[in-house]
């Protein structure tokens, strides 16, 4: 059984394409969502095979989703484009499946026939929105906020999830997990807890156990592990 979500800001369109997908004897819908936070959040909990994917949709687009989950356990991706031919070709070219925008049957029908054959390598890193991000989106009362990445201060996880912090010392809960975030941004990793902006870092202070700690110019405190103090001294040119 093949475990399928729907990602779609428009619910008529998830609506038909939910619909469509039902008569699949071999396909389980595990869910559907209006937007890529939402989405984020059930990519994790419900671990689809699949997801059909809007690209054009607002605040976070397809391809930006895609930049904030987990690379080691990416999900396979159908895009659901409206895209003109040339694009559909340079999705071709790097073996993307798709369904062109308005969905038919007999397209659905290759497109599902794909998805019980082969795995094909889906390389996403072609996709200048896939490979780094430029924000964060961040959880502010019943808001969503989307911080530009050279504004975070740093990045924390604790047993509650994942904290961006700001300048002005803000603290924002996130979905996207340390990991990602370590990978698809410019932050870097000082500690198993923490990322940190070297833009916004005052000092690095040695203490007496071997250890050391940034100091940002906001005044925060950042760890820094033995496993990480080579690499972050290479990087500052420091001996």
């Amino acid at each position: 059984m093949i475990g399928v979500l729907i990602v779609d800001d428009e619910p008529l369109a998830r609506q038909e394409l939910r619909r469509a997908l039902e008569s699949a004897k071999d396909l389980q819908i595990l869910g559907e969502c209006g937007d890529a936070i939402t989405a984020i959040g059930q990519i994790y909990q419900l671990k689809p095979d699949v997801v059909f994917l809007d690209i054009q949709m607002p605040q976070i687009t397809g391809f930006e989703m895609l930049g904030m989950l987990n690379p080691a356990n990416m999900p396979d991706i159908v895009f659901l484009t409206a895209y003109d031919q040339y694009a559909i070709h340079a999705f071709e070219k790097n073996a993307f499946d798709y369904i062109l925008k308005p969905i038919t049957a007999e397209r659905l029908e290759i497109t599902l026939q794909r998805l019980r054959g082969s795995q094909r390598s889906q390389d996403f890193s072609v996709f200048p929105e896939v490979r780094l991000l430029r924000q964060i989106p961040c959880f502010e009362q019943q808001a969503l906020v989307f911080l530009k990445v050279e504004t975070v201060e740093c990045v924390e996880s604790r047993a509650a999830g994942i904290y961006v912090s700001d300048q002005s010392g803000k603290e924002r809960l996130t979905a996207l997990r340390l990991n990602v975030l370590q990978q698809r941004t410019t932050l870097l990793r000082c500690h198993r807890q923490y990322l940190v902006n070297l833009d916004l870092v005052q000092k690095l202070r040695y203490l007496d156990s071997g250890l050391a700690e940034f100091i940002t110019r906001s005044g925060r405190i950042i760890p820094i592990s033995r496993r990480f103090l080579p690499e972050i001294k290479e990087r500052l040119g420091i001996r």
